[in-house]
């Protein structure tokens, strides 16, 4: 006789939700920018416990050294120099080296110099081993270092090799240590 109406609850179609979500997860992932990491490929410093450091003699004339202050302003064998202007600084000594497997280029940088300073400056030196071996390569082969083949790559590479001294303070007694790449 009386008849129960049953209430239905009402409910959200949801099918497309799915899409709606991967689709706005393809609309972020395409429209952030990936920061790449900047960073510089060097060997650390050995460890005191571990390690001996082997000292090599070096002629003076064939060591260039470069000091950054803590407000990251430089210094090269004590004259100071501009950022902008190191690279070419450094391209002079380079190619003044009459034999190229002897020289150093020694790095000196305040603890509390910035980092971005210390990698502005870093590129700077292997920007100056890049045109210097870019040199090389054309008189060599007639082309720059890019366009050689592997095998004359190497022979540039290892006739003139990328040889950085860092100098590293110890906390403790003030001492120096170096070490080459």
């Amino acid at each position: 006789m009386f008849r129960q109406n049953r209430r239905t609850i009402p409910v959200l179609n949801t099918t497309s939700t799915a899409d709606i979500s991967f689709m706005l997860l393809i609309f972020f992932l395409v429209t952030t920018s990936m920061d790449i990491d900047k960073g510089i490929t060097r060997q650390l410093p050995p460890e005191d416990n571990k390690k001996e450091i082997t000292v090599t003699d070096v002629a003076r004339e064939n060591v260039m050294r470069i000091v950054m202050k803590e407000d990251g302003s430089l210094l090269v064998d004590e004259n100071p120099v501009e950022l902008a202007s190191l690279r070419k600084v450094a391209e002079g000594f380079l190619s003044a080296c009459k034999n190229p497997a002897e020289h150093v280029i020694s790095v000196d940088v305040d603890r509390k110099a910035s980092y971005d300073a210390y990698f502005n400056m870093q590129n700077e030196v292997v920007a100056a081993y890049h045109s210097v071996r870019d040199a090389l390569a054309k008189k060599r082969f007639g082309h720059v270092l890019d366009a050689c083949s592997e095998n004359e790559r190497q022979q540039v590479i290892s006739d003139f090799p990328q040889r950085i001294a860092e100098v590293y303070h110890t906390a403790l007694r003030g001492e120096q240590k170096g070490g080459t790449e």
